[in-house]
């Protein structure tokens, strides 16, 4: 399943703007593939909670990938200078359009990070630092 499914799904991950919508997408379809992979119809009614028992997990791993990776390239950006780092920081000119903001790459980063954005640039110049900010990202753990 990894090597079939996730491999070509998580390609490119790092870059999604996710939003709430999309997250609760990723998770319905991971936990579609634990049911097909344990043949457990819709019709039978079963958890979600019993399904990842059954896998022998205890919360769906997919998006916690993909937002680890989004902050481990955040790092990585922010480190080098490259064509990446200056269409990130880049401001386009003029008037914005009506309605509410949409969301932001880098707003996804500040919101998961829950630090201030000056805060996520510091912290991921230095590689030490953004390593043990980002270890146990998504898996529920505090960094040491």
């Amino acid at each position: 399943m990894k090597c079939f499914v996730w491999s070509p799904f998580l390609y490119a991950g790092e870059t999604w703007t996710l939003n709430k919508n999309t997250e609760k997408r990723i998770e319905a379809m991971e936990m579609w593939i634990y049911r097909r992979k344990q043949r457990i119809s819709w019709k039978e009614k079963v958890t979600n909670k019993k399904v990842l028992e059954s896998v022998g997990l205890q919360r769906p791993e997919l998006l916690s990938t993909i937002q680890r990776r989004k902050m481990k390239y955040h790092g990585q950006l922010r480190r080098h200078d490259s064509i990446q780092k200056r269409t990130l920081e880049g401001r386009i000119d003029g008037r914005r359009g009506r309605g509410r903001r949409r969301q932001t790459w880098l707003g996804n980063i500040q919101e998961r990070s829950q630090m201030k954005m000056c805060e996520v640039c510091e912290t991921a110049l230095d590689r030490r630092r953004w390593r043990t900010v980002t270890a146990h990202f998504g898996d529920g753990m505090a960094p040491s």
